[in-house]
């Protein structure tokens, strides 16, 4: 069960978005999305025990309807053992890689190095197609400019590392994670993931897998887990990539996930709770 570390319940505390819920703690707010200029409602922490349990999920989504009635979307941070029923859906799944996991290469796979500087437009490129085509994935609106500044933000943190794949003399796609990465609610360190793109006309399978080893090679030389995530959309192929990266050693560490305000309101009438 994923519960929060106090230090960050203090910090929610001081920023005035923490409540209690049938005794329980909720870390709640209001949130724009970037891509679209939406306004959401980001529960980015509720205790185990008012997600998990039937009785008392209902009382969360009630006070926090009630309290932000401006918000179109409801997206919730649950730990891995959580599972939301109807309208909820899952949004992103984030994986995890112990440090010290053995990440198979084959020595016959595509070559793999450090982008450079020269590289950045590329990069920047890739970076604004993965986001977008995420937000297409869930059925969002998204803004190319913001999708923009959102990649040049990423390529912008210090931590931040790129590594190339390569078929013949030229690149084909990239991994890119930040290299010091940290969780505030479970206080704990890691190297993220954030996209990893292969060229379609490429060897997209043996691309990926080149680059995730790569990627597994510097989480486990700076000894530390590295982190990634899973886009749902509304085919369902989300579920069996996570499906497929546990069996290659990866586990479910988090998810969020989302549902619009008006089937939230209509569920909870339906069951007499509103």
């Amino acid at each position: 069960m994923m519960y929060a570390v106090e230090s960050y319940l203090e910090a929610a505390r001081d920023a005035g978005l923490l409540r209690t819920v049938s005794g329980l703690p909720v870390v709640a707010g209001d949130s724009t999305d970037p891509l679209s200029d939406a306004r959401h409602l980001l529960v980015e922490y509720a205790d185990p025990g008012l997600l998990s349990d039937s009785g008392t999920a209902p009382s969360l989504w009630r006070a926090l309807l009630a309290g932000h009635p401006g918000a179109s979307v409801v997206v919730v941070r649950a730990g891995a053992q959580v599972r939301l029923p109807r309208p909820w859906h899952r949004e992103l799944t984030y994986v995890r890689l112990p440090a010290d996991a053995d990440v198979p290469v084959d020595p016959a796979g595509p070559r793999v190095t450090p982008a450079e500087e020269e590289h950045r437009p590329l990069l920047a490129d890739w970076l604004v197609r993965a986001i977008l085509h995420a937000a297409r994935e869930q059925g969002r609106p998204a803004d190319p400019g913001a999708a923009t500044a959102e990649a040049d933000a990423l390529l912008d943190t210090p931590s931040r590392h790129s590594l190339l794949v390569w078929e013949h003399g030229v690149p084909v796609g990239h991994a890119t994670v930040i290299g010091r990465a940290w969780d505030e609610i479970s206080a704990r360190s890691h190297m993220e993931l954030v996209d990893v793109l292969v060229e379609p006309d490429a060897d997209a399978s043996a691309g990926r897998a080149a680059l995730v080893a790569a990627v597994a090679r510097l989480a486990r030389t700076a000894r530390t887990p590295l982190v990634g995530h899973v886009v749902h959309g509304r085919d369902g192929n989300g579920d069996r990539v996570v499906e497929s990266l546990c069996a290659q050693g990866w586990t479910v560490d988090h998810r969020y996930w989302r549902a619009r305000t008006e089937d939230l309101a209509v569920t909870l009438k339906g069951a007499g709770q509103a």
